[in-house]
């Protein structure tokens, strides 16, 4: 890839520092083997190395971390896409409707589940004897697997079947069947380092000891810290055929799912069991061989197979969306 192009991106990365949309800016691109470029800006733009070795709060991306941990028990044939949520929860059958809810529908957001308010979920976290239950209203919002609503709490059910089927924590489960296969060593819902962990801006736990209290709750939709090496390291094992997935079981996560439309709105998804293949306006040179995961702290892990291509952008700035990352990407495939 030509260095210009790496310099375009890292120029726009830096222009959104100086403009003070951003608190700090940090871009990395590599191949299946590789880091190929990697720059860090920190307060008024200057550059600031150390950032590579901080933590960040990956918000959604923490979604495509969980679903590929799950993607290896898919292969290993203890769950499966199809399942029905109430065959690992028999519990979680209140009303006959949460019957034809199945795991897949977590991960594509189609489960028609109305959740608690993700202030509320900070506040209280999964209230008493109901556990996640509590989450959840009791009518659906749409009939399963027919409709499209972003729902990041439906991702604690993971949790509780995690600990029903292998009786332990995710992050136990995350460490064990994920983290230790990639050599991912600062990924955690609580800062493995908090001296080396960047501040959460804005975030809907805005105190320290609620922060703490947040990430103890596991919220595997939007909870976990990462450093940029441990995202580039997942990202490479799972372009690497056979190193976490077979490539039956890769092809079914990360193909497109049959697009549904939006609850309130004119768009339709573009999900795989995992991941995002949305169409990005701010893209213009998209390609559709590349998948991702945004955050709403401003980050970005985007893989393109076909090109060997990882793009990872990091942030800490809660409600910062994701144009900006697109921009920035947009320069490493030649937008002007």
């Amino acid at each position: 890839m030509d260095a210009k192009l790496f310099e375009e991106a890292a120029s726009r990365a830096r222009s959104y520092v100086t403009t003070g949309h951003l608190p700090c800016a940090l871009l990395a691109v590599a191949n299946r083997k590789r880091i190929l470029f990697q720059r860090a800006f920190g307060a008024g733009g200057e550059e600031e190395p150390l950032l590579w070795e901080c933590a960040f709060p990956l918000a959604s991306i923490t979604k495509s971390i969980v679903a590929v941990a799950i993607a290896r028990l898919v292969e290993r044939g203890t769950l499966d896409y199809t399942d029905p949520v109430a065959r690992h929860l028999p519990e979680f059958v209140t009303a006959p409707w949460r019957e034809r809810i199945t795991l897949g529908d977590i991960f594509t957001h189609s489960t028609g589940l109305a959740c608690i308010s993700f202030t509320d979920f900070v506040e209280r976290g999964e209230s008493g004897e109901e556990g996640y239950n509590s989450l959840f209203a009791p009518d659906p919002v749409y009939e399963p697997g027919t409709r499209y609503q972003y729902a990041t709490l439906t991702y604690q059910l993971l949790n509780a079947v995690i600990r029903r089927r292998l009786g332990v924590s995710m992050s136990r489960f995350l460490q064990e069947n994920l983290y230790s296969a990639c050599g991912m060593t600062h990924t955690a819902f609580n800062p493995v380092e908090p001296a080396r962990a960047m501040p959460a801006v804005d975030h809907p736990a805005d105190t320290p000891e609620r922060l703490r209290r947040f990430g103890d709750l596991e919220p595997s939709g939007a909870g976990l810290w990462s450093t940029a090496p441990d995202l580039i390291r997942l990202a490479q094992a799972l372009l690497t055929p056979g190193k976490l997935l077979t490539p039956e079981v890769y092809r079914r996560h990360t193909e497109l799912r049959p697009s549904l439309p939006a609850v309130g709105g004119d768009g339709v998804s573009r999900r795989t069991w995992g991941w995002n293949r949305e169409i990005r306006p701010e893209f213009t040179r998209q390609p559709e061989s590349g998948f991702f995961h945004g955050g709403a702290t401003g980050t970005l892990l985007w893989i393109d197979p076909d090109a060997d291509l990882i793009f990872v952008f990091l942030t800490n700035r809660w409600g910062s969306g994701n144009e900006h990352c697109f921009i920035t990407l947009d320069a490493l495939y030649g937008a002007a």
